[in-house]
């Protein structure tokens, strides 16, 4: 089992998480024309180059391009949860990746 060390490299890491966290309740509540999710997916590919983190490049960039194409508001709607559900899953991964990261595992 890993632990938790509070050094300044965990700690973003942790507000990352946070802000990962965020941009799901902003998805959530539907807000498709937000531009939360583009800063953090700009934010993490910069911090995870920053730091060599574990999380993938291409994961990064796969939930910017689905986030950039829920900007789109001539999609019917079950494209849009479909997209909405695929971004999810991604979030959902960087935020695993993220949290191996903090607790060292």
């Amino acid at each position: 089992m890993g632990s938790f060390q509070a050094t300044p490299y965990t700690v973003t890491t942790a507000l990352m998480v946070g802000f990962a966290i965020f941009v799901l309740y902003v998805r959530s509540k539907n807000w498709l024309d937000s531009n939360v999710p583009i800063i953090f997916y700009v934010v993490m590919v910069i911090y995870m180059r920053a730091v060599d983190g574990q999380v993938p490049l291409w994961l990064i960039l796969t939930g910017f391009g689905f986030g950039m194409m829920l900007r789109f508001e001539f999609m019917n709607p079950f494209l849009t949860k479909s997209i909405r559900f695929l971004e999810f899953c991604t979030l959902c991964g960087m935020i695993y990746l993220s949290m191996r990261m903090v607790l060292q595992i």
